[in-house]
């Protein structure tokens, strides 16, 4: 009697593991079929979460050398200000990031299940404290270059939707979307250092925006016909000093705030047009 309970049972499961193969490799040819590896993650960010069954996703790409990660996609919240976190313990994206290997966590608010990773690992309860949102289950995975082991970035599941741990299918599937994620990344990487410069370089290497945010900024600018740096700080949140110094790291000068009262030196004024300077 068992035996017939048990073969039903088992057949399911095959069927649900052949079912997620599927779809993960419907994914993954679509990251590696794409040119624009920040716009179509943006895209898939959905799609990834439905696979893995997950509440919410963040992906995190390596800066500053490795010393630092910077979320450049993020499902489930409101705001477009990316995250950025040290690689250390102090954070379990960080701490992945840090020794470059997966875990699995039940319950981040449980320090006993943190200390069985390591004594100094804690969960960041910063964003839940801001947005309300209850942490539970972590599926996070580093994404490395497999020839030089050197860290890429990191895939964060949070929640599984039933409530339980994410299960071995879904600790192999993160691992398989890694790799592809790690050729998809390491070309972007590659083809950037043949990018010519812009005005807001520094805002994305200094992780205030992504590059598929910048994307999205410009189109959102030029379909309102409004200037880039209203819809910057309009609808990404960025700061008018973060422009300011971006544009002061570009044109190699410093970024002074407006004051109406301010000097102008003739000298410099003589020569310029008005209708010259509105246009710029």
């Amino acid at each position: 009697m068992n035996s017939t309970a048990v073969a039903p049972m088992a057949a399911d499961d095959m069927s649900r593991q052949l079912a997620f193969t599927r779809d993960l490799q419907e994914v993954t040819n679509r990251i590696h079929a794409t040119q624009n590896i920040d716009e179509i993650m943006l895209e898939l960010g959905q799609s990834i979460c439905e696979l893995f069954d997950a509440d919410r996703l963040t992906i995190y790409a390596a800066v500053e050398q490795g010393r630092a990660i910077v979320s450049k996609v993020k499902t489930g919240m409101n705001s477009f200000k990316d995250l950025k976190l040290p690689v250390n313990e102090q954070s379990v994206a960080g701490y992945v990031a840090l020794l470059k290997r997966s875990v699995n966590i039940a319950d981040v608010y449980d320090e006993t299940e943190l200390k069985r990773h390591s004594p100094q690992l804690h969960f960041l309860r910063l964003v839940d404290e801001k947005t309300g949102y209850r942490t539970r289950q972590m599926l996070v995975a580093p994404i490395v270059d497999e020839e030089t082991q050197a860290l890429i970035g990191v895939l964060q599941l949070i929640n599984h939707k039933n409530g339980q741990p994410f299960d071995r299918a879904a600790e192999e599937g993160a691992g398989a979307l890694c790799k592809t994620l790690a050729i998809a990344m390491k070309q972007r990487q590659q083809g950037q250092a043949f990018v010519s410069r812009t005005k807001y370089d520094h805002l994305l290497a200094a992780g205030v925006i992504s590059a598929a945010e910048m994307e999205l900024a410009q189109r959102a600018a030029r379909r309102k016909q409004l200037d880039l740096e209203q819809v910057l700080m309009d609808e990404f949140q960025v700061s008018a000093q973060a422009i300011g110094e971006a544009l002061g790291k570009y044109f190699g000068v410093p970024a002074l705030p407006f004051q109406p009262d301010r000097i102008k030196p003739q000298s410099l004024l003589k020569n310029l047009k008005r209708e010259f300077v509105e246009n710029q």
